[in-house]
């Protein structure tokens, strides 16, 4: 196995050129799995969730794609006449993004975005993108960050999923009981990516339910204005806005 910081990235640029190999996701306990591939990281809209397919029609104004990955939600957006810039760490998901034809895109992590936050009026982290904010320390100190750069009125767009209703990729009973001998939140899981002969590093990824997110929320100058998916095990979408 070849060892490469970008593994996630290298495989969003081969779906984009027409490779049909999914990731495999290993968790930190040996526990590996097939990924969920092209099918879903270059979905239609017509295959999204449905909490996506329901909150991406609320969405006005100049939107920013935090983690895009590929451009699949930055392109439908592009292709209703919306305002939208796609963001992702990974330069390879930049590539892959632009190749799918995303106008624009920056390469930046979320800590990143200080002095362009202010420039739009929602910020969008489907795909279970609240999980880039890696465990509950992290997630309230980044909301709080978000919430000093961006414009009064300003809403956020995130997707997680319960951890607890068995729906969440790469988690099960074990692993929460794991998280449990660890000291650790709930749903937090850390894992790595396999794709083809490449391995990649270790990382957290965070999990949370609807009422986790509400206490995640206090002091962090966001307030949660509805839920969009309420159905055990599915994703759901959480609509916040910034506290005036």
């Amino acid at each position: 196995m070849k060892a490469t910081n970008d593994v996630f990235g290298r495989a969003l640029w081969e779906w984009a050129n027409g490779s049909l190999t999914p990731e495999v996701l290993e968790r930190d306990d040996g526990f590996s799995q097939l990924g969920a591939g092209p099918e879903v990281y270059l979905s239609r809209f017509a295959d999204w969730p449905a909490a996506e397919r329901r909150a991406v029609r609320l969405l006005r104004g100049r939107v920013i794609d935090v983690g895009c990955g590929a451009g699949r939600v930055a392109l439908h957006l592009q292709g209703r006449g919306m305002d939208v810039v796609g963001v992702d760490s990974s330069p390879l998901a930049v590539e892959a993004a632009q190749l799918r034809g995303v106008q624009e895109v920056w390469c930046r992590t979320i800590e990143g975005l200080e002095d362009r936050i202010g420039e739009f009026d929602w910020i969008v982290m489907f795909g279970n993108n609240f999980g880039i904010l890696e465990n509950p320390q992290r997630a309230r100190e980044v909301l709080s960050d978000l919430a000093r750069w961006s414009k009064p009125g300003a809403r956020i767009a995130v997707e997680s999923t319960n951890a607890y209703g068995g729906g969440a990729p790469g988690f099960d009973r074990t692993y929460y009981h794991h998280n449990k001998t660890m000291g650790r939140a709930p749903g937090q899981i850390r894992l790595r990516f396999r794709f083809e002969e490449m391995v990649g590093p270790w990382f957290d990824w965070l999990y949370v339910s609807r009422r986790e997110m509400q206490r995640l929320l206090r002091g962090t100058g966001w307030h949660q204005l509805k839920v969009i998916g309420t159905a055990l095990g599915e994703p759901y979408v959480a609509i916040l806005e910034r506290d005036q």
